[in-house]
C-alpha cells in the first residue's frame, strides 16, 4: 500500500509509531486543501497520485498501472478504508497509529508525545537548545517486555517536530534548519536530517516545511528518492471526497491481520 505521508527521516521502528516518514496527516487546526504528490527514483518512472487534506480525513487517489485505487482515512473513528473503484469493493480496516498522527507538528508545546500510544510511556527532562533552537527533551520507554529500551528524543518547540533522537543501541538522528527558499511559489524551511548508525556511518536527507500547511512538501531521500507536493489548492474540500459512495461491497480486515492481507467480505 503506498503511504504519502511526509514526515521526518525516522530511524527506530518504535519512533515510526510515533513520527512516521514520507505526508503528513490532517489535525486539529489543519489547514485543508489538495495537491498532486510527485514521487521519483533514479532510473524509474515517476508516480503521480492526489491527495485531499480535509478536517480530521485524508484522501489519497493513486493510479497503479491502468488501475485506480482510492485510500480514506477518517483519524476521529480511526479507520482506514481502501476503495477500488472498477471492483466497488472496500476493504475496512482499523488505521495504524502512524496513520493517525496530526500534521506536520507532532503535539502541542508540553503535550505527551507518546499520548495514546500503546506501550510506550513519555518522561518530560527540560529545554535545551538544539543547533540554536530550544527543544523540549522526553525520554521514551518501550514498557513491552520483548521489546524494552530507551530512547531520547528532542522536540522543537516551535515546530513541534523531533530535531534530535537518541535510541538504545546509541543510533541518532538529527535536524537542523538551513533557511528559508520559495518552492511552488510558497515560502519554506529547507531543513537537513542527518542520520547516525552506531558504527559512524551517516546518511543525509533534506525536507522543505511549509509553515502555512504545517507539514513538508517536499523530501529528498539518500538514493534518490523525491517527494513533492505540487499544484497546491488551498480551501474547504467537500466532505462527499471522505466517504464510501453507495453501492460498494464492504470487506472488513480482522483487527490481528497485517493490512495487505485479505479481509473476509461481507454485504453491509
Amino acid at each position: 500500500m503506498l503511504r504519502l505521508k511526509m514526515r521526518p527521516l525516522i530511524i527506530s521502528s518504535l519512533i515510526i509509531l510515533l513520527f512516521t516518514s514520507s505526508l503528513a496527516i490532517a489535525g486539529q487546526g489543519q489547514v485543508e486543501f489538495s495537491a498532486d504528490v510527485i514521487q521519483s527514483m533514479p532510473q524509474q518512472e515517476s508516480r503521480q497520485s492526489r491527495i485531499y487534506i480535509g478536517n480530521d480525513q485524508v484522501r489519497t487517489d493513486i493510479n497503479v498501472g491502468d488501475k485506480k485505487m482510492i485510500q480514506i482515512i477518517d483519524i476521529k473513528q480511526q479507520t482506514a478504508y481502501m476503495l477500488d473503484p472498477g471492483q466497488k469493493t472496500c476493504l475496512e480496516r482499523k488505521a495504524g497509529p502512524g496513520e493517525l498522527n496530526s500534521g506536520g507538528g507532532v503535539a502541542a508545546k508540553d503535550a505527551d508525545p507518546c499520548a495514546g500510544m500503546q506501550n510506550l510511556a513519555c518522561s518530560r527532562v527540560g529545554v535545551e537548545s538544539v543547533n540554536g533552537r530550544p527543544a523540549e527533551k522526553w525520554e521514551l520507554e518501550n514498557t513491552a517486555g520483548a521489546q524494552s529500551g530507551k530512547m531520547v528524543i528532542w522536540l522543537d518547540q516551535e515546530r513541534h517536530i523531533p530535531v534530535r533522537q537518541i535510541l538504545p543501541d546509541s543510533a541518532t538522528m538529527e535536524m537542523r534548519l538551513l533557511g528559508t527558499e520559495t518552492l511552488n511559489d510558497r515560502t519554506v524551511e529547507k531543513w537537513e536530517v542527518k542520520a547516525t548508525r552506531p558504527g559512524g556511518q551517516s546518511t543525509v536527507a533534506y525536507q522543505w516545511f511549509d509553515p502555512e500547511l504545517n507539514m513538508n512538501i517536499r523530501e529528498e531521500q539518500p538514493g534518490g528518492f523525491v517527494s513533492e507536493l505540487r499544484n497546491i489548492r488551498i480551501g474547504k474540500q467537500p466532505a462527499d471526497l471522505f466517504t464510501v459512495p453507495p453501492g460498494y461491497k464492504m470487506m472488513s480486515m480482522p483487527q490481528d491481520t497485517v493490512p495487505g492481507q485479505q479481509g473476509q467480505g461481507s454485504n453491509p
